[in-house]
């Protein structure tokens, strides 16, 4: 079968992701990556992780496994012949075992170039436990990218080389509004799973709580752990915790726009899209100092951090903020300018680069 030859000139690119729902950092960016492609010409095929399922079967949990990985299988066999490139976007775990090994070894054998775009925070402890499987997969790949510094450590301390490739953020969705006397309005948008805490961040809001009768905070996202999470602000008799579930993504600027302050409370992470996107709207963003995220915030400081699991210190940096609107006005400006290097204008040349090494790149005209 015929490979395909972009307008651009540049064969046709595969890009292995989740899709939505639910709606997490990889679906993000495999949305992102596409779009952008393709304003490029570049012919883009979407090779989903997660199959969409009828309903039915979707709540059967081992059979939609089964059928997810078959109709996964199916759509790598149908599309990767196609292709020049395969962009895939790796976790840890299972997701590695049942997703990212198929894909590498199908179009390897397929003569596709293969990127191999490794993510998240659990990569070192992932690698340290399974390196004998591992490893003979990722050096199966054509080249190995990961999205921060952090990650690029992790693994040339393992002994795998490895380029950074930025993620992407598309500044034009978020509307930057400068804060100065923020409110007690905060704003908690990760996936409701044990390795993002979310019970910190809701435990600093209660400490405040007590010396701020208007607080509030708004919880967007949904997971494992979301009737835990409600069960337990009912038990604290904690007011004004609005929990929204699932909140399609061309929405969430609003949520960054009427918020004050960022709560990420971590205890596992890379670099995580919801700081890039409150840096964007101009959210100042208290976290938790974990993975890659010192390295995200920069020398600048362009955040307030704090230790995993002390929602003590994370409530005395509201405090901070309530009550410092220099350091407000500080803390967003310099965010703002690291949002600005994440952006397809920087991050352009180093994807395409990875993509097509040993061709000219098409000058930068949008």
């Amino acid at each position: 079968m015929a490979k395909r030859v972009s307008r651009s000139g540049f064969s046709a690119v595969a890009i292995v992701a989740p899709v939505p729902p639910p709606i997490g950092g990889m679906s993000l960016q495999g949305q992102a990556l596409r779009e952008n492609l393709q304003r490029e010409q570049i012919d883009v095929v979407l090779i989903a992780t997660n199959p969409p399922l009828p309903p039915s079967l979707a709540r059967l949990r081992g059979v939609r496994t089964l059928l997810q990985t078959l109709l996964f299988l199916g759509s790598l066999a149908r599309n990767l012949p196609r292709v020049g490139v395969v962009h895939i976007l790796a976790a840890s775990y299972f997701f590695f075992f049942a997703r990212v090994l198929p894909a590498v070894v199908i179009a390897r054998l397929l003569g596709v170039r293969v990127v191999l775009n490794y993510r998240g925070g659990e990569a070192p402890r992932f690698i340290a436990k399974f390196g004998l499987l591992v490893r003979p997969v990722l050096r199966f790949a054509s080249i190995i990218v990961v999205p921060s510094a952090y990650l690029e450590r992790c693994f040339l301390e393992h002994g795998i080389a490895c380029a950074i490739v930025p993620n992407l953020i598309d500044l034009d969705r978020f509307k930057f509004r400068q804060r100065k006397h923020v409110q007690p309005s905060f704003l908690v948008s990760r996936n409701l799973e044990p390795m993002y805490n979310i019970q910190m961040a809701l435990r600093a809001f209660e400490l405040v709580k007590r010396r701020h009768s208007n607080a509030v905070v708004h919880v967007v996202g949904t997971g494992s752990e979301e009737k835990a999470l409600k069960s337990w602000a009912e038990s604290r008799h904690l007011k004004d915790v609005f929990f929204h579930g699932t909140v399609p993504n061309e929405r969430m600027p609003e949520y960054y726009f009427n918020a004050d302050i960022l709560l990420n409370s971590s205890y596992i992470d890379n670099l995580p899209i919801n700081l890039l996107e409150a840096f964007a709207s101009g959210v100042p963003v208290i976290s938790t100092n974990v993975g890659g995220i010192p390295d995200l915030v920069g020398d600048e400081n362009a955040a307030l951090l704090v230790e995993a699991n002390d929602h003590r210190a994370m409530a005395q940096k509201i405090e901070s903020l309530l009550n410092n609107p220099a350091l407000v006005v500080e803390l967003t400006l310099l965010a703002r300018q690291r949002a600005a290097s994440y952006s397809w204008h920087h991050v352009r040349e180093k994807l395409l680069e990875t993509y097509f090494p040993q061709a000219p790149l098409f000058p930068y005209d949008h």
